[in-house]
């Protein structure tokens, strides 16, 4: 970011400063909107008003620009969902984590009702259940890698 120099009320010019002190500057009420600066080696004088606007344009469309690389980059929640039941390890890891949440669901179900050892069962069954579906997913995954070798 380049520096500026200031137009005093004496005619003569303070700086060189950098952006964010005049803008720092500006908060504190030193200067105005119509106060002149003139970029580090320019020529022109402009008003710290138009300088303002400038930059906040610059910056706005820099962080445009970032949050479009990320969208970029960054796929939908839709698109992840599906993602996962495009294979069928995918769709193992879907009911091993629905198996999980189930056990949880009916653990705190039967807590409520004082059935504290039936929930205890289910939610080893739905964490167990899981597990199964996991490791069912990963030597599917692993298979898939022997044949694609062959």
């Amino acid at each position: 970011m380049a520096n500026y120099y200031v137009a005093s009320n004496s005619n003569n010019a303070e700086g060189p400063y950098s952006f964010e002190e005049l803008a720092e500057r500006f908060d504190a009420g030193e200067i105005n909107r119509e106060t002149l600066v003139c970029p580090e080696g320019g020529q022109e004088w402009f008003s710290f008003g138009s300088v303002y606007k400038h930059y906040r344009e610059e910056m706005l469309l820099e962080k445009k620009q970032e949050l479009n690389k990320q969208l970029e980059t960054q796929k939908s929640d839709a698109e992840l969902f599906l993602e996962l039941f495009r294979t069928v390890e995918g769709i193992f890891r879907f009911v091993g984590i629905i198996a999980l949440i189930a056990g949880f669901i009916l653990f705190c179900n039967n807590v409520e009702k004082k059935q504290t050892e039936i929930g205890f069962i289910y939610l080893v069954s739905g964490a167990f259940s899981c597990l199964v579906c996991f490791w069912f997913a990963k030597v599917l995954t692993l298979l898939q890698k022997i044949a694609d070798k062959k």
